[in-house]
């Protein structure tokens, strides 16, 4: 008797202190950041031989890791060949996630996992079942290899006129940094494409790697396997439909706005204006790479790239933001309100309402992170910066996207340790990261009565 109560009270113990899913996949994240940290910091990772400052390192680490690209260092000028292979190492991992890439090692040697540790893989890919997790992992490691591969082949022979043999290290750089969606550059002095905008086969070669990227890997399963429209899954039609809207409709308005911007696009001919006003949209939405100075850029043009860089990529891609899927079913569902529809219906399917609650949810929680860590920022900067710059910063860490206007190298330790967990929160998704705090309750049983409220 004695013996069962004992083994029943470590029962319990065992279950309170378990981690759940979602604090796994959390704190695999601040794992990997942490060893990154630590690696910068190292004298052997800098050009000067003294190492990046802990807070420094700390920016930067957790920039590569969740695929961001804000830094205050010059990664080329700052960094050693030594430095460089650790941030490509932390953008690779964090890109492909540190539990997809230990979950394939472990299958590829034999290890079977039992149902919890399925459970925390599924949670980190999005998934809601084991079928296929394993083939889907298999997927995404090969795709992505593939199209890294492809696009660091292209960008190394364009490239090598210009830097020789090192043009490899180049094209393997921008390849993964473009594809994971990190917007990190080897060209210095904080520049990232502007003095290279005139470059189309540059811009191509990181954009249309951005792009697949965003978009996520069962999208791109369904696009090379299925034969026809028809054949998609609602979410690969929801994602294609949803990024071929907010490509068209971000180049068309950063064109309009810009194209007599005597700061940005005015001394550019139209088809430079174009190719640059597109690049701009695919790489504002979560990638980081800019072909102008967005301080220049009007506030119109800002604010638009605010919305584009808050929605955010795709599911289960290398980007962060609220996701493009997220941002459909909120727009679709508000016009089925207008159109008094009891269904949320997409492309012949219903839509749950647990989705719909879920979209609501993440955009609520998402705005109010944003608003209250812009209100912070702005406090600790002190009001020296505009409110719109500031929040421009602040959705920049949350999209995961790593654009800036020339705030980054002025923030404190506590401006710097704020966006990094901005960018963590980004990275890991807005939904998991607080369920990682919040407990969850079960449905409860007994249902009250229903009573009316007046809304706006």
């Amino acid at each position: 008797m004695v013996s069962d109560l004992q083994e029943a009270t470590a029962f319990k113990a065992q279950q309170k202190f378990r981690l759940k899913p979602t604090q796994t996949i959390l704190l695999s994240f601040v794992l990997m950041i942490g060893i990154g940290t630590v690696l910068l910091m190292l004298p052997v990772s800098t050009t000067n031989h003294a190492g990046l400052p802990f807070m420094d390192a700390l920016f930067v680490s957790t920039s590569a890791s969740c695929v961001t690209g804000l830094t205050v260092v010059d990664v080329q000028n700052d960094l050693s060949f030594f430095g460089k292979c650790v941030l490509l190492l932390l953008i690779q991992v964090g890109g492909l996630g540190i539990m997809t890439l230990a979950t394939m090692v472990a299958h590829a040697m034999g290890y079977r996992f039992p149902l919890k540790q399925s459970i925390i893989v599924q949670e980190s890919l999005s998934q809601s079942g084991r079928a296929g997790l394993f083939a889907l992992i298999r997927r995404m490691i090969f795709y992505t290899f593939m199209v890294e591969g492809f696009f660091a082949l292209l960008l190394t022979v364009h490239f090598y006129p210009e830097f020789g043999w090192e043009a490899i290290g180049y094209g393997i750089f921008h390849a993964v940094s473009a594809f994971c969606n990190a917007g990190f550059d080897l060209f210095g002095n904080y520049d990232s494409l502007c003095k290279r905008a005139d470059d189309f086969v540059l811009l191509a070669g990181i954009g249309l790697p951005i792009i697949l990227g965003g978009i996520g890997f069962t999208v791109i399963y369904d696009v090379l396997h299925c034969r026809s429209w028809r054949q998609y899954s609602l979410h690969t039609k929801i994602v294609l439909v949803s990024n071929l809207v907010l490509l068209t409709v971000g180049t068309l308005l950063i064109w309009a706005l810009e194209a007599n911007n005597g700061g940005t696009l005015a001394d550019v001919p139209v088809a430079g204006q174009l190719a640059q006003s597109a690049f701009m949209s695919v790489s504002c939405r979560t990638a980081g790479f800019n072909t102008f100075d967005l301080a220049k850029a009007t506030q119109i043009t800002q604010l638009i790239m605010i919305i584009l860089m808050f929605i955010g990529a795709s599911p289960l891609s290398t980007g962060g933001g609220i996701k493009s899927t997220t941002m459909f079913v909120i727009m679709r569902s508000v016009w089925a309100v207008f159109r008094g529809e009891s269904e949320l219906v997409v492309f012949g399917r219903t839509i749950t309402k647990d989705l719909r609650d879920q979209a609501f949810a993440t955009f609520t929680v998402g705005t109010i992170w944003v608003v209250i860590m812009g209100m912070l920022l702005s406090v600790l900067d002190g009001e020296v910066h505009e409110l719109e710059e500031v929040i421009f910063e602040t959705v920049s860490a949350f999209g995961t996207v790593g654009m800036g206007i020339g705030l980054t190298l002025s923030w404190n330790d506590w401006g710097k340790g704020l966006l990094a967990l901005t960018m963590l929160l980004g990275r890991v998704g807005i939904m998991s990261f607080m369920l990682s705090f919040i407990k969850q309750k079960q449905s409860a049983v007994i249902k009250y009565p229903e009573e009316e409220i007046m809304l706006g």
